[in-house]
């Protein structure tokens, strides 16, 4: 009971921790971000940085959404150039989204603040311990995903 009670405490407090990390880092840097983006916007900036070129209803089965969903919001997106829309040349009643000018200049300021964390504070840490970091979170993220997958089944 007591090695139960320890796990819950010590993950609230691992779980804070990130969350304090995250933002502390975000209100330092958020200068350098486009603070205009919405979080939904973002994650499909996120999704078509992943995947590169997507069709609206791939994007709305990726981001879970209605494709009208995600047509609202590409269209705020492309108004202020983030992404932009191609007709498929395969299958002309198809729209194709790719990042805009301003989508590549995001993740380029994103990487630019990831490089300057990675300098000024992950640097300070063994690398013994960042390696360990990464491979628990990667463990846990590969447990949640195939509990996740085995619910929808």
């Amino acid at each position: 009971m007591n090695k139960d009670l320890d796990l819950i405490r010590t993950v609230k407090e691992l779980n804070r921790t990130v969350y304090e990390i995250n933002l502390t880092l975000m209100q330092k840097y958020e200068s350098q971000i486009d603070n205009e983006i919405t979080s939904k916007q973002a994650v499909l900036l996120e999704i078509l940085h992943k995947h590169n070129i997507l069709t609206v209803s791939e994007l709305a089965d990726l981001m879970k959404v209605t494709s009208s969903a995600v047509s609202q919001i590409i269209s705020k997106l492309d108004k202020k150039n983030y992404v932009r829309r191609e007709i498929n040349p395969n299958n002309r009643r198809e729209i194709m989204v790719l990042l805009g000018e301003e989508g590549f200049r995001y993740f380029e300021a994103r990487d630019r603040i990831d490089q300057t964390i990675i300098e000024k504070y992950y640097s300070q840490l063994d690398f013994e311990d960042v390696l360990h970091m990464k491979n628990t979170f990667k463990n846990l993220k590969s447990i949640i995903e195939k509990d996740l997958n085995q619910k929808e089944n």
